[in-house]
């Protein structure tokens, strides 16, 4: 009985999930209305009750910086914003916010919040980049989120065919580690404290935890796709060798199995290097695989080593699954519309987003006693973000046609943790990334439109490698693995030759021997050539042998969107709070020293404040110091300046020089850093 039910769970998911297909068309903007008009109608009701009364709506130049910032993540340029000033027509903000939201710009502030959610690392071997490729235009195309979800959760195979497995592949060997984090994103819970021991201040005990995770016990991080190649190459190997075939028929059942396992041996040899990094990128289902508990396990209700049959933490009741069904039926619970917390937890994180604190808050520590701040607010965005089928883009969407949208931000900071009643957004500062790209707009204008066209080229070209690769006939395949270990014994050789050459070179640079130093190099830089030359020689078994993943370095006048994530330490995304990608949602906008300083001497922020800029190549070629000064608060800060700023501010802009002062005291303040 059981099992029937889990299975009419498992098949009532997967219907719900069929109605979650893309839409060919957005939201009727009037319908987007009416909903978010509802969501203020609720929340001003909440307020009256509580006899707090909402904050004023904001001026137009306040707006016009707000939306660009939380819809497409960088300040507008001062056409832009000078083009919204000027238009006279009433529905002119809902116009604005109907234009972002379809726009690039959108896309790559998107991507850059869902990666850092996901822990997304391009540059993790083969799979990181396909991950990468993969989630970037899912979000660009409106796949739902809950089949982005469904597939990274019950993908499998090798990536090149099924790019969502890095979702798994990211926490390869630390499964109980990937269920922890898979709860807390997707579920808004932390179970983490009950992989080791029962939880000490919530309910979930360790065989809970290790239920849960039993889900997942079958994954097996091995290569279907190599042995196949192998057993490709050893069937022909059979039939190339007769005698070997009738010798065979010689022999008893564990003579015949000794043998072939040697031959099968011999090939995994023989391509040993042309297969060795698809056990990295591909993961398999194994039925007869489950998980077991620790052997220090100490709890009555079960022994240690045992092994566990998966089961839900809440909601449905989800048990009896088959071996091979295990990962699907949990992709299914998960993304349920009957889940209690799957769609309660993106709504809440994508009103964080916009709002700058949950209704429900933090937004992955749920527990059952939390209200939220706005019970019947949350209850109804959880509906709405049901009828938009899961696309995120029309939910964000409605909320940015709400009043609350617009309204001043909260004078009062909210308290981590604790309940918000929303008179208004909160003050924020910008994110690294929303920094970054507002250095770009200053420095090369609007770049929305400049992609990174070669992440997905690269990735492209990997997935024909692969292709080709595995449709090789047998003999092929075993000529292109001896080419991959000659290959690999070359590339030995040729780091040894480098090693001596750079110690040799490092000894000559001390004893002050300049010409022989430049010798070396010159034999260094033939070296070199002479291996990528070889490389070449080889072809398609150099780009599958190729372990990292990586991803073309985005142009200087690209968005942060577009470079492989996450930026290296040391870059003026990290320093400002990007991501690590190590957990989720690692980005943070604490202030540091080097923040500062990095705003007054850093290359970026210098290649903003560059004569050749595009703010600089404009003030340039104005002569009018009035026009000069708009100018700069239209680039920097969406407004006109004040009669009061033009009193102060006005000899500044009629010298040339004192002009880059007056940028670098803006470029700095807190005035452009935060959104308001």
């Amino acid at each position: 009985m059981k099992h029937i039910v889990a299975t009419l769970l498992a098949l009532g998911s997967t219907v719900l999930l069929t109605e979650a297909a893309p839409r060919t068309k957005p939201l009727e903007l009037q319908e987007v209305l009416r909903v978010a008009s509802t969501i203020d109608q609720l929340l001003e009701k909440d307020l009256k009750a509580r006899k707090l009364q909402p904050l004023p709506i904001i001026a137009e130049d306040v707006f016009v910086r707000r939306t660009y910032l939380n819809i497409v993540g960088r300040i507008p340029t001062a056409m832009e914003t000078s083009r919204f000033l000027d238009d006279k027509r009433p529905d002119k903000r809902a116009r604005l916010i109907e234009h972002l939201i379809s726009s690039p710009g959108y896309d790559s502030s998107a991507f850059n919040y869902f990666a850092d959610l996901l822990r997304l690392q391009t540059t993790d071997q083969q799979y990181g980049l396909g991950w990468h490729v993969w989630l970037r235009n899912s979000l660009a195309s409106d796949k739902p989120w809950n089949r982005i979800v469904h597939e990274m959760l019950s993908a499998e195979g090798h990536t090149s065919k099924n790019p969502a497995v890095g979702y798994y592949l990211r926490d390869r060997g630390m499964l109980l580690d990937n269920v922890s984090n898979t709860v807390q994103v997707f579920l808004g819970h932390q179970i983490g404290c009950a992989q080791c021991h029962d939880h000490p201040f919530d309910k979930w005990t360790q065989m809970e935890y290790y239920e849960m995770a039993a889900f997942s016990g079958g994954i097996a991080y091995r290569s279907e796709e190599a042995r196949k190649a192998i057993s490709k190459v050893a069937e022909q190997a059979k039939k190339n060798h007769p005698r070997m075939t009738r010798s065979l028929k010689n022999k008893n059942k564990a003579e015949k199995a000794k043998a072939q396992k040697g031959m099968y041996k011999r090939i995994s040899g023989d391509m040993r290097y042309l297969l060795r990094y698809f056990n990295q990128n591909e993961i398999d289902e194994s039925s007869k695989q489950k998980l077991k508990l620790p052997d220090d396990y100490q709890y009555e209700d079960a022994d240690p080593g045992e092994a566990i049959a998966p089961a839900t933490l809440f909601g449905a009741k989800v048990k009896d699954v088959k071996p091979e069904d295990r990962r699907r039926v949990f992709a299914d619970w998960v993304t349920s519309t009957e889940n209690p917390y799957f769609t309660k937890v993106i709504a809440n994180r994508l009103w964080r987003r916009t709002f700058g604190h949950g209704l429900v808050d933090p937004v992955d520590d749920w527990s059952d006693k939390l209200k939220g701040s706005h019970p019947e607010v949350l209850s109804y965005i959880a509906k709405v973000m049901k009828g938009v089928n899961y696309r995120t883009r029309d939910f964000e969407r409605i909320l940015y046609h709400t009043r609350l949208f617009q309204r001043q931000v909260s004078p009062v900071e909210a308290t981590p943790g604790t309940d918000y009643y929303f008179v208004g957004p909160q003050l924020r500062r910008m994110s690294a990334e929303e920094l970054y790209d507002s250095f770009t707009v200053l420095a090369f204008g609007n770049t929305d439109d400049n992609i990174n066209t070669s992440l997905e080229y690269k990735w492209k070209n990997y997935q024909g490698d692969i292709r080709e690769l595995l449709n090789l006939s047998a003999n092929k395949l075993l000529e292109a693995g001896k080419a991959a270990k000659e290959m690999e014994e070359q590339r030995r050789v040729y780091q040894r030759k480098n090693r001596e050459l750079q110690i040799a070179m490092n000894k000559a640079r001390t004893g002050g021997n300049t010409k022989e130093v430049e010798r070396l190099k010159q034999r260094q830089q033939a070296l070199r050539r002479e291996g990528k030359r070889k490389q070449e020689e080889m072809g398609m078994s150099s780009a599958v042998m190729n372990r990292s993943g990586g991803g073309a370095r985005a142009a200087i006048n690209m968005r942060a969107s577009e470079h492989p994530s996450p930026f290296k330490a040391g870059h003026l995304v990290r320093q400002f709070g990007g991501s690590d990608r190590n957990t989720p949602e690692a980005a943070h906008t604490a202030a540091t020293i080097p923040q500062a300083l990095t705003l007054l001497n850093g290359q970026v922020a210098a290649s903003t404040e560059s004569r050749r800029s595009k703010v600089f190549e404009a003030l340039a070629e104005i002569t009018n110091p009035e026009q000069r000064l708009e100018y700069l608060f239209l680039a920097f800060y969406a407004s006109r300046p004040s009669e009061a700023e033009k009193k102060d501010l006005l000899p500044l802009a009629r010298d040339r020089e004192d002009i880059f002062t007056l940028a670098r005291a803006m470029l700095t303040s807190k005035r452009y850093l935060f959104v308001q």
